[in-house]
């Protein structure tokens, strides 16, 4: 009978430890997993925070591939003039300013409000995205310093120079009117420099526009998947 007793004692504590235990591991998972959801909704609300700025970044992207798309097309009406072939050109205004005088902002959204969050994406591929995004915009940035650089120390004491010569002419006069000027050596070279810091800047502002693309989608997709 004692035999029997401290048997059924141990059986007894036995279990009270294994519900003990089991009690531990159930609060331990219960914990994991309120743990894993704050996580999961963490990266869902940073992800669509970064989904809000990619698309206000594709707008920005996509309006600045018009501007430079539009004055390096101006350039190149001034460059034909000041390289003779003015007479295709007699009907076409002058709009008042050139180009090369013009200074650009750089930056991104997504890198300037995000950067850091790219460590917290779970998802490689999309982490891999994000960090070849950043150095697209880096790119991107550069080409423009490169140009405002230019612009500000080569081509705003260019205009400096040529004021009296430029101030003759405003909205009304054509290209035709403007060829002696254009055809002048040294503004002609500056044009031609302007027309290359801003052709590099738009190659680097479409590739960063492509990833931009891709990045959204990937990104709205990833969404999608933290939920699903």
């Amino acid at each position: 009978m004692e035999q029997n007793k401290v048997r059924t004692y141990i059986l007894y504590a036995v279990g009270e430890i294994l519900l003990v235990v089991i009690g531990i591991l159930i609060a331990l998972q219960i914990n994991n997993w309120n743990e894993n959801r704050k996580a999961v909704q963490n990266e869902y609300e940073i992800v669509g925070k970064m989904i809000e700025q990619s698309e206000a970044d594709s707008i920005l992207l996509s309006y600045r591939i018009k501007v430079f798309e539009s004055r390096i097309s101006n350039i190149e009406d001034y460059l034909a003039v000041g390289q003779g072939k003015a007479d295709s050109l007699k009907q076409k205004k002058f709009s008042g300013w050139l180009p090369i005088y013009s200074t650009f902002n750089d930056g991104t959204h997504l890198i300037r409000n995000h950067l850091e969050d790219f460590k917290k994406i779970n998802d490689l591929e999309l982490r891999d995205q994000l960090m070849e995004y950043s150095h697209l915009s880096s790119m991107m940035d550069k080409a423009i310093q490169i140009a405002n650089f230019n612009t500000l120390n080569y081509s705003l004491p260019l205009h400096h120079e040529y004021y009296e010569t430029l101030k003759n002419y405003d909205t009304t006069s054509t290209l035709y009117e403007m060829q002696d000027f254009l055809k002048t050596p040294k503004v002609q070279s500056h044009i031609m420099l302007s027309n290359t810091w801003l052709k590099n800047v738009l190659t680097q502002v479409e590739k960063l526009f492509n990833k931009n693309q891709e990045v959204l989608e990937r990104l709205e997709h990833y969404k999608f998947e933290l939920v699903n």
